[in-house]
């Protein structure tokens, strides 16, 4: 078999940094009608007003240094921006409207599956909360193997109600920290503007709000300020149970119903007690449908959306 040339080898690297960018978020189906791309600088950061360019993505705006990086507009789409830098590292935002309301630690788990098949595969940083501008984003980072040289990624998420969004930094080993700070400068600049999903919400909460038995899957109880809890049984003892809060809406065209034909609602756990000691659920959400046909005996049917199992739900 023949070797590779020192280009083919580039090019093939070059591709794989990309490919690995676009996993990010999986499916990715456009996220509004925003152009992607470098736009002139709207000298909000007074400070640097020479030097810094604005890009769009979507809801997304964040800040970058021409000088440092480079976009690459035949690399990138209207649900994706890529940015090169002298090192030929890659820095990569993509975003999505999905079916389902998101979370960023959810997203994260997605990706995290998807690197762990790679060779060399290591954490090197274990999944945190960050702030920026005011947002709750999740950061992690991870490292592995291609044709034996050890590439290391730095990643983000953020998730809100349908929208899904993702920044990444992936670099050689050997280039990654000459790189880190000024990619970490980007992403501390990223200002978020996705649109509420209010009122929708508001109108699922009418049906949604009150305490509801599930029969042998427990009982749960839905709050109008948007939290939960889930009791293993209708005594509601709080040794066995998770709570935490929850997102919905009056209609969910991508899985096949309009308003007043069902209601979706997401459950984002925060702590589980199982016999009296604290845990974590096994997912960071969970999405049920349900529909607004009334059963004989008063109950309606919900559906777990990823497992499929089927609850009836009565009102109490």
């Amino acid at each position: 078999m023949m070797k590779k040339s020192s280009l083919e080898k580039c090019r093939t690297k070059r591709g794989i940094k990309l490919l690995l960018c676009g996993m990010l978020i999986l499916l990715l189906a456009g996220c509004g009608s925003t152009k992607a791309g470098p736009a002139e600088d709207t000298g909000t950061y007074a400070a640097e007003p020479d030097s810094l360019k604005q890009a769009g993505l979507g809801a997304m705006s964040l800040l970058y240094d021409d000088s440092v990086w480079t976009y690459a507009e035949a690399e990138s789409t209207d649900a994706s921006l890529v940015f090169r830098d002298a090192d030929d590292s890659v820095l990569g935002v993509s975003c999505s409207r999905e079916s389902y309301y998101q979370h960023p630690l959810d997203m994260l788990n997605t990706a995290k599956q998807i690197y762990m098949t790679f060779a060399g595969y290591k954490e090197i940083e274990a999944p945190a909360e960050v702030q920026v501008q005011g947002e709750s984003w999740y950061e992690w980072c991870c490292s592995y193997e291609e044709d034996g040289i050890e590439t290391v990624v730095l990643q983000r998420f953020y998730g809100k109600n349908y929208y899904a969004y993702a920044v990444s930094y992936t670099a050689e080993k050997e280039a990654y920290d000459a790189g880190k700070n000024e990619a970490l400068k980007v992403m501390n600049s990223a200002v978020m503007s996705v649109p509420d999903n209010d009122a929708a919400e508001e109108k699922a909460k009418e049906f949604l709000t009150g305490e509801w038995d599930l029969g042998d899957a427990g009982y749960l109880v839905m709050g109008q300020d948007g939290t939960y809890a889930w009791y293993m049984d209708s005594s509601k003892d709080e040794k066995n149970m998770h709570r935490g809060t929850y997102g919905c809406d009056v209609e969910n065209t991508t899985v096949g119903f309009a308003e007043g034909e069902g209601i979706y609602f997401v459950l984002f756990p925060e702590v589980l007690y199982a016999d009296g000691k604290e845990g974590q659920t096994g997912s960071p959400k969970y999405d049920y449908l349900v529909s607004l046909e009334q059963q004989p005996d008063g109950s309606y049917q919900m559906l777990n959306g990823a497992t499929l199992v089927l609850y009836y739900m009565k009102k109490q």
